[in-house]
């Protein structure tokens, strides 16, 4: 395939980004003191990258998928930033419609406040909520700060989040069905009852394809980086139940990596706040810090990825087969 050169779109934060830019760097919440300026990597300079992830004949099909589905992390900034994704959603929804959004944490900046879900959730993606596309939201770090830890965003009916971790099944064929494990990844979670429910709930399922996310990378070349303690907890469960994917963001940006131990992890970030360097590591296959989503396509014997741009242009895509 042709190698594409990827744009630095940074050109500054705009007002309404950058009052919250500033609640964030004065505020208390850990983590995400600082935000810095990141240039786009292109896929030719990552080692690992295999020719099958980036190859567009081998990713393209006619064959309609069993089940579609988006994603997105780190998106309620408010910013255009943010509204430029969510115009290039609807936009990729109108030519391919998915059922529904996985959103992996910090849905609101800067302190999780549901007051501001109107301008930061209902507002930049109005066109998908009136087609009656659903959001599956899990807490960020962000989220938990003034919510009454996370209880507010919860009780929120648009995030359809039914606890602070929880299970729910998508597919009308049997072959495509997908059960999707939305767990809470801060520190403050209960972690003990959380693994042993996320134990019980992989042994139990049925699916043929079982996704977990949460807002936190296990493995990261962002700012924040991999994350040792939270590989030891969930990277074990991972590979015991044969998990293929597992989605998070966090650290501001999309990088993939090649399967450890069987699973793909993909930070995918880059979903409104203003974007952090990445650096790439040896299990890296791609890795491009820019604003975009995520679209699933779910087959019988695998599951196509697509890393989607602000310009509704497909940056990455790979195949997921299971394990």
């Amino acid at each position: 395939m042709k190698r594409r050169q990827l744009l630095l779109t940074l050109l500054g934060v705009p007002v309404v980004g950058a009052l919250v830019y500033e609640a964030i760097a004065k505020s208390k919440v850990p983590l995400n003191s600082q935000y810095e300026p990141a240039l786009a990597k292109s896929p030719s300079s990552s080692p690992n990258q295999t020719s099958e992830a980036n190859s567009e004949i081998s990713l393209e099909t006619t064959e309609e998928p069993l089940l579609r589905f988006a994603a997105i992390a780190d998106n309620g900034f408010g910013s255009a930033d943010q509204m430029a994704v969510a115009k290039s959603m609807w936009e990729t929804y109108q030519q391919k419609p998915y059922a529904f959004v996985l959103m992996a944490g910090d849905n609101i900046y800067s302190y999780g406040e549901i007051k501001l879900a109107k301008a930061y959730f209902e507002e930049p993606y109005a066109p998908l909520l009136k087609e009656n596309v659903k959001f599956y939201a899990v807490l960020g770090n962000h989220d938990i700060a003034k919510t009454n830890n996370g209880l507010d965003q919860i009780n929120y009916k648009p995030f359809n989040m039914s606890d602070r971790y929880y299970t729910f099944t998508k597919g009308e064929v049997a072959e495509g069905t997908v059960e999707f494990f939305a767990i809470d990844t801060n520190g403050n979670a209960d972690w003990e009852t959380q693994l042993a429910w996320l134990d019980l709930q992989l042994t139990k399922s049925k699916a043929p394809w079982k996704i977990v996310y949460g807002h936190h990378p296990l493995y990261s070349s962002g700012r924040h980086g991999s994350d040792p303690k939270l590989a030891a907890k969930l990277a074990p469960l991972f590979a015991k139940h044969k998990v293929p994917i597992y989605l998070c963001g966090h650290d501001h940006g999309y990088e993939r990596f090649n399967p450890i131990d069987g699973t793909t992890y993909i930070v995918n970030g880059g979903g409104g706040a203003p974007l952090y360097k990445f650096t790439g590591l040896p299990q890296t296959a791609f890795v491009s810090s820019q604003h975009s989503f995520m679209t699933f396509d779910v087959y019988q014997d695998k599951i196509i990825t697509k890393a989607i741009a602000t310009d509704g242009k497909v940056f990455d895509r790979a195949i997921i087969t299971k394990v």
